[in-house]
């Protein structure tokens, strides 16, 4: 099952449009769909952003280590979503994308604003289904 959701940035008005997928995280991706829409605060770590802790409690399914450009996760150590833009305080070359510990793939960001050139640290989203 694939579904559309949209990640509003309030500050500056822009919005990134994410597929979520439940092929490699069922149970992470219906927790999120049931518990949308989500108002949270949203910060940076290199090139990925990742949301404060929201009301999901999900247990690692299928985590990854590495991920790849564009990819959305579900943080299970941080009860976060995380998107990937590139690489990580951690990544050991700029094509490698490392979180900081394994992630649940949920989806992948399909439509963006450029949304790293002003972002703040701390700006408030809206998580909703579209």
């Amino acid at each position: 099952m694939k579904e559309k959701i949209s990640i509003e940035f309030t500050d500056s008005g822009k919005t990134a449009y994410i597929e979520l997928d439940d092929s490699q995280s069922p149970k992470t991706v219906k927790a999120i769909l049931d518990n949308l829409p989500i108002g949270v605060k949203i910060n940076r770590w290199g090139d990925e952003l990742y949301t404060d802790k929201i009301p999901i409690v999900a247990e690692e399914e299928n985590a990854q280590s590495v991920v790849k450009p564009l990819d959305v996760a579900y943080w299970p150590e941080g009860n976060a979503l995380c998107l990937f833009y590139g690489s990580t305080p951690i990544s050991k070359s700029p094509d490698e994308i490392l979180p900081y510990s394994p992630v649940n793939i949920v989806g992948k960001i399909i439509a963006k604003d450029d949304i790293l050139e002003d972002f703040k640290d701390h700006s408030m989203v809206v998580i909703k289904s579209e």
